[in-house]
């Protein structure tokens, strides 16, 4: 069976990151395909509370979205310009992925524990679990044709970070995406890695940083608003742990 391709985004003003992940893949026996990643310099500024950065990091995405939808795989894997990849990775993206009914699998871990399922199905000696809470993060992952064409759909506005429509709460629990956790998780950011960081230099920007401090700083609620929020998120605590004592757990997913 033939594997996924694998689509690495990577911004051209960032050569040093292209040449970590041309080592990083050869390493791990597979031939990475580069999509190149919009600039957050070149973008307008957002109706929305997203900064430049944020916004063209979705448009990016949707970049490697349609590339996959423009050929004639199934499936590909998505990773962006700055991860480590675990043992096996070639052999795991030449998995028979049309044997399972999925839009996302994600294969990096944030060191979160998330809601799963507990019952999971083998992938050789990792698992697969339905993902049924957040657990952010869009530095890689498994795509399907019917998944990009959801995401293509749901990120038309710019209106949430990419990893928020992807991973995030209202995706999960709601079950607009169909989505699982790979475990152990067989990629991390390399600001998230145990040990042997590459330390890598952020693509952001002051004006980014500026702007995404601005936008968490206003994004704190006040009040009323703070009291409602809080009692939202305790109702979820509370339906996630009925949830977790009958068909699913809390689970930490290492990378390895």
């Amino acid at each position: 069976m033939s594997a996924a391709p694998v689509y690495v985004l990577n911004l051209a003003r960032s050569p040093e990151r292209r040449a970590f992940m041309l080592d990083v893949c050869a390493r791990a026996g597979v031939v990475a395909e580069f999509v190149a990643a919009i600039d957050g310099r070149a973008c307008r500024s957002s109706a929305t509370a997203l900064s430049k950065a944020e916004t063209a990091l979705i448009l990016s995405h949707r970049k490697a979205w349609r590339k996959l939808l423009a050929g004639r795989d199934d499936f590909a894997v998505v990773l962006e310009d700055d991860v480590h990849l675990g043992e096996g990775f070639a052999a795991l993206i030449a998995s028979d992925w049309a044997g399972l009914a999925f839009d996302v699998i994600k294969l990096e871990t944030m060191f979160h524990r998330p809601l799963v399922a507990r019952s999971g199905a083998r992938l050789g000696d990792r698992t697969l679990h339905r993902l049924r809470s957040e657990h952010v993060g869009a530095a890689g992952y498994v795509i399907s044709r019917e998944g990009a064409r959801k995401l293509l759909r749901s990120t038309r506005r710019l209106d949430e970070p990419v990893d928020q429509t992807i991973f995030g709460r209202r995706a999960i629990r709601r079950g607009e995406i169909i989505a699982y956790q790979l475990v152990p998780a067989i990629v991390v950011q390399d600001n998230l890695r145990p040990a042997g960081r590459a330390g890598l230099a952020t693509t952001l920007h002051e004006p980014d940083r500026a702007a995404l401090a601005e936008t968490a700083r206003r994004a704190k609620p006040r009040g009323m608003q703070r009291l409602r929020r809080e009692a939202a998120r305790l109702g979820m605590r509370l339906a996630d742990a009925a949830r977790a004592w009958t068909t699913c757990r809390r689970l930490r997913p290492d990378w390895r």
